[in-house]
This record gives C-alpha cells, structure tokens and sequence, in this order.
C-alpha cells in the first residue's frame, strides 16, 4: 500500500490499495483505520480535498465500514 504524508491536525498518512479498495488513514494518535470497498475516485477526492480532515469526516468516516489497526 501507497502511503503519502499529510499537513492535517490529527491526520498523518493516507494510504490506498487501488486492488483491494482499502483506503488507510492514519493518525497522530498511532491508530490506523482500514476502510473497505473505497473507489478510487473517493481516495483521489480525498487527497485533492481542500481540507483533508473535513473531507474525511463528510464523505468517509461515516460512509464506509472500517476496522482500527
């Protein structure tokens, strides 16, 4: 998996498997959270966001299943 460095307050990598549609975000806090079945269009939306973290919390954290790492 692809891990790219982010500038947010509580986000500090994303990562994306473009096979598997599982879209890592790690944060500060050292936890990571896989999410499943995340499209390649959301995972660049995402990362072209103008706010990350906002992005994140609208149209990922509640829109997608996860499991904490």
């Amino acid at each position: 998996m692809t891990q790219y460095s982010v500038l947010t307050n509580n986000i500090i990598a994303i990562g994306y498997d473009e096979i598997k549609e599982i879209l890592e975000i790690e944060f500060k806090l050292k936890v990571k959270h896989h999410y499943f079945n995340v499209p390649l269009d959301e995972f660049v939306s995402l990362m072209k966001a103008e706010d990350i973290e906002e992005f994140y919390f609208h149209f990922i954290q509640c829109s997608y299943h996860f499991d904490v790492f």
